[in-house]
């Protein structure tokens, strides 16, 4: 089989492999879209704090059943399916309380210590595998793991209905949690980028005010639209020290901000606002497998749309190409699946 195997920065080389071997409890799962996502990025560059080659990328992935394990029930060959990418150890602390995406000795599939889906084939423990409603695409079906981020985020941010929030980033992740904040039940979203065709975008998903910091002042324009009431919660979907600083400068006395986007380095700020202002700096990781189900319901109820953020669509013998249209800024990517 074809897998791409991300051996240095900015190095992908195409392997042909053996098929993975298949272990009782585990099913093999044939691979039909894997999107790329922003952490896929910060590891292609050298960059993630977690991740280092040689690794095959790829968490967001759908695809079928193509063989299954001996003690691997409720799966038949066929089935559509996706997966729930952290593999976590069922016994520490964290995992006996009902957090298991902070286990201690957290795998990620894709990640941290386990192969990923830019491959025709991958072996994956059967608890870990989500049957996919029929109606629900392969191209959709990968962009479920994404949409269970912005769901877990959303749900940990505790946000209250009538919410002014604000979002930083209209990428993939800034614009499905835009959706899911919407959804329930913020009162007004605004949105900044730095990418106009983002915004419009943002735009066109249901964004109130878009803002692109790049040609007016930010935190002037907040503290003069929204006066001394402010905002009530803010998303950091990238995760910069610029934003974080600008997230610091805007927030109301008290208020949430949520750390969704994962940074590329250690990002210096004003930790004597955090305290001066009872400010919560919340990080937000991954999701538990109750953020994957709403993120199938919504998706199959139509209550979100995920299909307007996929823009470009590559085989897996081409992701080297795949990657350099994201690093050289051409042709307005946003979210791009890697077709097996």
């Amino acid at each position: 089989m074809l897998q791409a195997n991300l051996i240095a920065p900015e190095k992908i080389r195409l392997e042909e492999v053996e098929i993975p071997y298949l272990k009782e409890n585990e099913v093999l799962i044939q691979v039909k879209q894997c999107g790329i996502c922003g952490s896929d990025i910060h590891s292609y560059k050298g960059k993630h704090p977690f991740v280092h080659p040689p690794i095959v990328l790829g968490h967001e992935f759908s695809g079928i059943i193509f063989k299954i394990g001996e003690k691997a029930g409720n799966f038949h060959r066929g089935d559509k399916v996706t997966v729930e990418p952290n593999i976590a150890c069922g016994k520490c602390y964290n995992c006996r309380h009902g957090r298991y995406n902070i286990c201690k000795y957290l795998k990620v599939i894709g990640n941290v210590g386990y192969n990923g889906a830019f491959t025709e084939f991958i072996s994956i423990p059967q608890d870990k595998v989500i049957k996919l409603p029929e109606e629900i695409s392969f191209e959709q079906g990968a962009l479920i793991e994404p949409t269970a981020v912005a769901v877990h985020a959303v749900k940990k941010s505790e946000q209250k209905i009538g919410d002014k929030v604000l979002i930083f980033g209209a990428g993939p992740i800034g614009l499905l949690t835009m959706q899911i904040a919407k959804v329930s039940g913020a009162r007004e979203i605004i949105i900044t980028d730095l990418l106009d065709y983002r915004l419009k975008k943002a735009e066109d998903l249901g964004a109130d005010k878009l803002i692109n910091p790049g040609s007016q002042n930010l935190v002037e324009f907040m503290q003069k639209t929204y006066s001394e009431d402010g905002i009530d919660l803010i998303y950091d979907c990238v995760g910069v020290e610029e934003t974080l600083s600008q997230a610091i400068q805007i927030a109301r006395k008290g208020t949430k901000i949520m750390i969704v986007g994962v940074p590329e380095k250690n990002p210096r700020i004003n930790l004597a606002y955090i305290g001066d202002r009872e400010l919560e700096l919340i990080g937000s990781l991954m999701y538990i497998r109750d953020d994957f189900e709403e993120a199938i319901n919504l998706i199959q109820k139509k209550k979100i749309k995920v299909a307007p953020l996929i823009t470009h669509s590559f085989k897996l013998k081409d992701i080297k190409k795949a990657f350099e249209l994201i690093l050289e800024k051409k042709e307005n990517p946003l979210k791009i699946l890697i077709e097996i």
